[in-house]
């Protein structure tokens, strides 16, 4: 009888627990929510353009989607959208997320690619349908980032901070405006860290993730429970059909994109580092019967060192890249950390050539016109 009681005690507790941690879960989730929607915002311009059906039109290379028309703002003085306004409609872009008290605004390049060279205007809209005219600051288009402006205005805004890089596996969210449905909120899992996608940018690493991710969410931010951006929604990979998401998404990673943002502040175009090498992971071959203790993916092998290249004469064929600046590197992950930093700056490799371990230090030179 008493063990009877006491299995009942268990199970009606265990119960009793999960139910208590699935609110908790609950209400920590909206509770973020409630906190970052206010900074995260739609980006939307009245360059004239032909219409698309989102719903008919499949995304461009690198997430660069267009949308349906939305009715036109007047922004160079907060106000709330009059949907009944019979007025010529802009075209919806994007979304985007605040990350200063100033109002500056980071969203993708390819979300105002179109709107560079011949724009009336580029507006920013809040959730709460508050409406502000912005300016572009400065964009890279290798990174796909872009930096705006909110101006004609004294107002301060709430932002969002940065997070550190999540973990594989780790709880994230996405918040934007996909296929014309405003300020939406998806939940999912961090699937994969530091992807590199050639035909996007070969030094850019991504985080996948399998939050639905549509066209719409590209320039919004991707973050993690606390509400700290741990990356900036760039892309999706589609069905042949394009119609949307289908778990496999993309965001620039945080770390790198605030190295660009950085610079973008700066305005002035980016300039980056150029080797000149070609290289690839280690083989077994490489490693000379195992004696170097290398880690699975980490370390690089130089194939080639381009004639005349900066790295003409200091590398050499063989070489093979163990760290970079004290740190043990992924192969993949070189060109990217070379890529953030800045020419003029010194950078060291810790090399292996022919069995002997040989430090080198070179400064970072960009690529010769």
């Amino acid at each position: 009888m008493y063990s009877l009681r006491r299995n009942i005690l268990c199970v009606f507790l265990f119960l009793y627990l999960g139910i208590t941690n699935s609110y908790a879960n609950h209400t920590n989730k909206t509770n973020v929510v409630e906190k970052i929607l206010p900074s995260v915002v739609e980006v939307i311009s009245d360059k004239d353009i032909k219409r698309l059906d989102t719903f008919n039109n499949q995304p461009q290379n690198r997430g660069g989607f267009q949308f349906r028309n939305r009715p036109q703002q007047n922004p160079n003085v907060p106000q709330r959208r009059n949907n009944n306004d019979p007025k010529e409609e802009p075209t919806h872009l994007g979304s985007g997320f605040i990350v200063s008290p100033e109002g500056h605004v980071i969203t993708n390049a390819h979300v105002i690619n179109n709107c560079i060279s011949n724009c009336k205007k580029i507006t920013i809209v809040f959730s709460n349908e508050v409406s502000y005219e912005a300016s572009l600051i400065n964009y890279d288009e290798d990174s796909d980032i872009a930096l705006l402006k909110i101006i004609n205005t004294d107002d301060r805004f709430q932002y969002l901070v940065w997070g550190d890089k999540p973990e594989l596996g780790e709880d994230v969210i996405a918040i934007g405006s996909p296929m014309n449905q405003s300020f939406s909120v998806t939940f999912g899992n961090v699937s994969s860290l530091d992807r590199f996608i050639p035909k996007a940018a070969s030094f850019v690493p991504f985080i996948q993730t399998d939050t639905a991710i549509n066209p719409g969410n590209s320039g919004g931010p991707l973050l993690n429970t606390k509400g700290e951006v741990v990356g900036v929604i760039s892309m999706i990979i589609s069905t042949g059909d394009g119609k949307g998401s289908i778990g496999i998404g993309f965001a620039i990673d945080g770390t790198f994109a605030q190295t660009v943002i950085e610079k973008l502040y700066l305005g002035k175009q980016i300039k980056r580092p150029f080797l000149g090498i070609v290289y690839r992971p280690l083989e077994s071959d490489d490693l000379f019967d195992g004696h170097v203790p290398i880690k699975h993916g980490y370390g690089a092998y130089i194939q080639e060192v381009i004639k005349d290249s900066p790295s003409f004469g200091i590398l050499k064929e063989g070489d093979i890249v163990l760290k970079v600046d004290g740190e043990e590197i992924k192969w993949r992950m070189l060109a990217s950390i070379v890529k953030m930093k800045t020419i003029g700056e010194q950078i060291k490799f810790d090399i292996l050539r022919d069995r002997k371990f040989v430090p080198i230090e070179m400064t970072l030179k960009g690529k010769s016109a």
